[in-house]
């Protein structure tokens, strides 16, 4: 074997051990560093071996696109000290927002372009950066400052509690980033503000609660959210209590609880509640989205009657 054939090979062993790290990606300057030639490279993408992804990113074809692959393909595009970051770093950290166009952080000193990303130009802080599954992102903090520019209020409240939730961050972290990255007059700072001020002290679980949360605080009920209370032997956690009058408001349905077997519980633990002389108000995704005013006035009717 030639001493051409032996570098060849060791070439090839190279590239292919960036790809295992990067999800069957390598950029153009890492197929160069490595000693593989530009025809080399052209030949791969002619054999159908690699897929352009951006221009100077390459994915293996032996791996379809997923996620995490097209968010460090967008790092790796956009360069040195880049990022992912808004709703493509929620999407990272497992918060569900829409597919809409990868977004990255660059430095103020570069300008990439592409249709497939929505550059942002800043300086983003060490301390405000993270590396999730290999991609370099924003941190959780600092992610929900830059969504609170772009989402509507309530989808911004649900992003804030499912971090909170999950334990991604904590509001002490949240309040310093806003103030060391928001500031008296950058878009949605102050209304990541009122939501921190405005939550209570345990994060709420599910989109559901957050909906009802929002319509508890327009109608000016004030109840305590996550309530723990222990009754036939069990210790429960109610979504939202008034407990002087033990009067709860629990979100029902498959798809909150989590399916059959789940429902099954739930009818369990309402039976426990009811007979420690709980007044339980269920309320439905379908109650909360098509007839709120019903659902206020149910949850009012219910705590006067508990009152009477």
């Amino acid at each position: 074997m030639s001493s051409v054939q032996r570098n060849s090979r060791f070439n090839e062993s190279r590239i292919r051990e960036i790809q295992a790290r990067q999800y069957g990606l390598v950029s153009s300057a890492q197929w160069l560093v490595e000693g593989c030639s530009s025809p080399a490279l052209t030949r791969a993408v002619q054999r159908g071996e690699l897929a352009r992804v951006f221009p100077g990113v390459y994915r293996s074809t032996l791996i379809a696109p997923f996620l995490r692959q097209t968010a460090l393909a967008a790092v790796l595009w956009a360069g040195d000290n880049a990022v992912a970051s808004h709703s493509t770093a929620a999407r990272l950290y497992g918060f569900d927002t829409p597919h809409e166009r990868l977004h990255v952080w660059v430095p103020p000193t570069r300008a990439p372009k592409s249709p497939l990303v929505v550059v942002h130009r800043g300086v983003v802080a060490r301390s405000d950066q993270r590396v999730r599954d290999r991609v370099p992102l924003t941190s959780p903090a600092r992610t929900l400052v830059d969504l609170a520019r772009v989402l509507d209020e309530e989808s911004l409240e649900a992003a804030l509690e499912d971090f909170l939730h999950r334990g991604l961050t904590t509001p002490l972290a949240i309040s310093r980033c806003v103030e060391a990255r928001g500031g008296t007059g950058r878009a949605g700072s102050n209304r990541l503000r009122v939501l921190l001020a405005n939550r209570g002290d345990k994060a709420l679980e599910y989109k559901l609660e957050v909906k009802l949360w929002r319509l508890f605080h327009k109608a000016s009920l004030r109840p305590v959210r996550q309530f723990e209370v222990r009754c036939g032997g069990q210790r429960y956690r109610l979504d939202f209590a008034w407990p002087i009058l033990k009067v709860a408001v629990e979100g029902q349905g498959f798809a909150v609880h989590g399916g059959r077997l789940a429902h099954i519980r739930d009818s369990r633990r309402l039976a426990d509640l009811v007979g420690a002389g709980w007044r339980v108000v269920p309320v439905t995704w379908e109650d909360v989205t098509r007839d709120p005013k019903r659902v206020i006035a149910r949850v009012r009717s219910t705590l006067l009657e508990a009152a009477a």
